[in-house]
């Protein structure tokens, strides 16, 4: 399936491919460049993921997933077809619901990531974003043959600054259709005088991209399932865990502490990691600038309100990291 559609032609066509017998529920999620809907495929209840753009790699994802659920105790979707541009995956009723975490949410979260990151180190053996699987690439994650066809493929980079700086680069060809590329060059601009900057980032581990509370179902006090591994990537533990904590520390009560003694009650945080909390929020912010606008969920005024909020914060940090 190659179409870039937004009509729901997509998921019909992804799922005729592969299904005589299936049906179009509902559409759950819809944010570019991908729609998830529920589907009933030969009278299985399930969901679909489809690409609406030609950035989405739902298949890629799937076999992140596949890899995650085959190599690792943390609970993922079974994944039930993949093909160009879609996957199909059993429908779980354990997924989460809501996007905020309490103090018990939060410290299950951090045991869950932590989880990931110890049981994925031993597969994982170089930095880098994944791959479409025919892609001409250096790595494979560990061997998830079988249904989903390969292991996901890591576009191996020199060192994590280079994920860092490719995935700013990305970043930027958004950000300067909407007027904020600035950030993206600021941010990149201080990469490339500080080579330095990620000295001591800790070794590569199959890194989530956004482990949210919206992404992380919680039962009884433990992980019941963990979605969405579209922004998967393989980098150092810490990037994840900020990328977790910065959201839940916009929070005053206990979540972050929390996460915290969940996540070390697993494996310890890396050396220097409170050091690398402004320049992991700054890297960030370019990805939040990215998210705001795509995502659209707000009317112009707040959107702009909270993208000059995320460029002084960028601006500010930056310079204090000058300072240092």
């Amino acid at each position: 399936m190659t179409g870039t559609t937004t009509d729901g032609r997509s998921v019909h066509d992804a799922l005729a491919q592969r299904y005589d017998d299936y049906a179009v529920h509902r559409l759950l999620h819809d944010v570019p460049p991908h729609e998830t809907y529920e589907v009933t495929v030969d009278g299985r209840r399930a969901v679909c993921k489809v690409a609406t753009d030609p950035r989405g790699d739902p298949a890629t994802e799937a076999r992140v997933m596949a890899f995650v659920g085959r190599e690792t105790t943390v609970p993922v979707p079974t994944v039930l077809a993949l093909g160009d541009g879609y996957f199909v995956a059993e429908w779980c009723p354990d997924v989460p619901r809501a996007a905020n975490a309490d103090e018990t949410k939060a410290r299950a979260m951090g045991v869950g990531l932590a989880t990931l990151h110890r049981e994925t180190a031993d597969a994982v053996d170089a930095y880098g974003r994944f791959e479409p699987a025919d892609a001409s690439a250096t790595r494979r994650c560990g061997d998830c043959d079988g249904l989903v066809g390969t292991a996901p493929v890591i576009a191996e980079k020199a060192d994590w600054r280079a994920v860092a700086l490719d995935r700013l680069a990305d970043r930027r060809a958004y950000l300067e259709s909407v007027g904020h590329a600035d950030v993206a060059d600021a941010v990149a601009g201080y990469l490339q005088s500080h080579p330095d900057a990620f000295d001591g980032a800790s070794d590569p581990v199959l890194c989530h991209g956004n482990y949210l509370p919206d992404h992380v179902g919680v039962d009884g006090g433990e992980i019941a399932r963990v979605i969405d591994f579209e922004h998967a990537l393989c980098g150092p533990a810490e990037y994840d865990c900020w990328r977790t904590l910065l959201p839940l520390s916009r929070n005053e009560s206990g979540e972050v502490e929390a996460f915290r003694e969940g996540y070390e009650s697993v494996r310890p945080l890396s050396d220097g990691f409170d050091r690398q909390r402004d320049l992991y929020s700054v890297l960030l912010a370019v990805s939040y600038l990215k998210a705001l606008y795509l995502q659209d969920q707000h009317d112009a005024a707040r959107t702009r309100r909270i993208a000059e909020q995320l460029r002084e914060h960028a601006f500010e940090t930056l310079d204090a990291l000058e300072r240092r």
